[in-house]
């Protein structure tokens, strides 16, 4: 499987040689001018459908919801409302413990929100907690498979997995569950943001085994 990068479209091809099928754009932690505006149809052209990492205003997400016209999934980050509260953005796909098909036939999706707990805010989880949360989801993607229906090709979560894109403050270190994740499931892709990246030699594609781990933090156009 290749990873390329198009520095117009900032986009990553993963389809391994072949035709792509679907064309997603990633969203992450950062408000963007292009996708913000009457340029986002011309800019977004041809996308089938949207995935955010979370800490985005929700009425963003409502904007390219309406104006793309194309299916909207999100995990939330440690600045968003909590999941349980009234708030949430409409017309949009919650992630979180789900496992989603893209509308259209498109990849299989599974998503946990939040980040490390490090102020008692909304979406923030100690290990042990996010432990059991992936367990939970592990047991969704099981009862799939014993009815013949797919795994997740790509997973969803606002954190990185521990030593992979995470950095080492308490806020924006890694979980280790994750790596569980990708160990047991082998995904060829795993999106996350939480980490802003600033300046051009900051890393944003990391390979563990067969998944590519892509930090989305702002934008990125991938090729499915």
């Amino acid at each position: 499987m290749m990873v390329s990068f198009s520095n117009a479209w900032h986009r990553v091809c993963l389809s391994g040689g072949r035709q792509a099928d679907v064309k997603i754009l990633c969203i992450s932690d950062r408000v963007e001018s292009m996708l913000h505006g009457p340029n986002l149809n011309s800019y977004a052209r041809g996308v089938d459908a949207v995935i955010s990492c979370g800490d985005l205003p929700f009425d963003y997400l409502e904007y390219i919801v309406t104006f793309l016209g194309v299916p909207v999934y999100y995990v939330l980050g440690n600045h968003d409302p909590d999941a349980e509260g009234p708030e949430y953005p409409g017309g949009c796909t919650p992630l979180d413990g789900r496992v989603v098909e893209v509308e259209g036939g498109g990849p299989v999706l599974a998503g946990l929100s939040g980040s490390p707990l490090y102020s008692g805010g909304p979406n923030q989880y100690t290990e042990g907690q996010m432990r059991r949360r992936a367990r939970a989801l592990s047991l969704r993607i099981r009862c799939r498979s014993l009815i013949g229906r797919p795994g997740p090709g790509i997973f969803v979560t606002h954190s990185p997995p521990f030593g992979l894109g995470d950095a080492e403050d308490v806020a924006h270190v890694g979980f280790e569950s994750f790596v569980g994740l990708i160990e047991r499931y082998e995904p060829p892709l795993w999106l996350h943001g939480h980490v802003h990246l600033y300046g051009p030699d900051q890393e944003r594609v990391i390979q563990k085994g067969a998944t590519k781990i892509v930090n989305v933090y702002g934008h990125r156009i991938l090729d499915v």
